[in-house]
């Protein structure tokens, strides 16, 4: 089983700001808040293995689960950091949606990747743990594209194309299992 789990709220968040995989930002003080919430909600489960997104909101709330997970090893992934959005960093998210998550043939914005890009380095993560860790208690903590992408890849493309279907909020816990 995957545990999926979108990093605590950050002031980008709050402000509906976008933030990308290559901005590294902290969770601010409600993000913590519901860190701490989410921990306690996984601190039953055994985990075999976390994976975590190399990006600060994404440790920050995994430090928070770990409090209750000592003994499990944590690996730190460039596979499962947010869809890298150059210039587009810190600006408004409302209208680029359809924009940014919207599948199509040819990527309507220019970012440091397309959404297929994103896809495809999000699903090498996922068969490979598909492959080592199939029958195991597997967390990860990441963004919501990146939890977007694990729908994608679970779920099948979205019979609209839009992605935006797929999200998850902040500190959500979404649970995968392979077939």
């Amino acid at each position: 089983m995957i545990y999926f789990v979108r990093h605590g709220k950050t002031d980008y968040n709050e402000k509906k700001l976008l933030s990308g995989g290559d901005l590294d930002i902290s969770i601010n003080e409600e993000g913590k808040k519901q860190a701490k919430i989410t921990a306690k909600l996984l601190k039953n489960v055994k985990f075999d293995v976390i994976f975590c997104s190399p990006l600060i909101r994404a440790k920050e709330t995994c430090e928070e689960i770990l409090k209750f997970h000592k003994n499990v090893q944590v690996y730190f992934d460039e596979r499962i950091v947010e869809l890298k959005l150059g210039k587009l960093n810190g600006e408004f998210a409302q209208g680029y949606d359809e924009l940014l998550w919207k599948i199509d043939e040819k990527p309507k914005m220019k970012v440091k990747e397309t959404l297929s890009e994103f896809y495809d380095r999000c699903a090498s993560f996922l068969n490979e743990v598909r492959e080592k860790y199939r029958d195991k208690n597997v967390l990860v903590v990441a963004h919501n594209g990146v939890g977007a992408m694990f729908k994608w890849y679970f779920y099948g493309e979205p019979k609209d194309k839009d992605l935006t279907n797929y999200f998850s909020y902040n500190c959500e816990i979404v649970k995968f299992k392979f077939n």
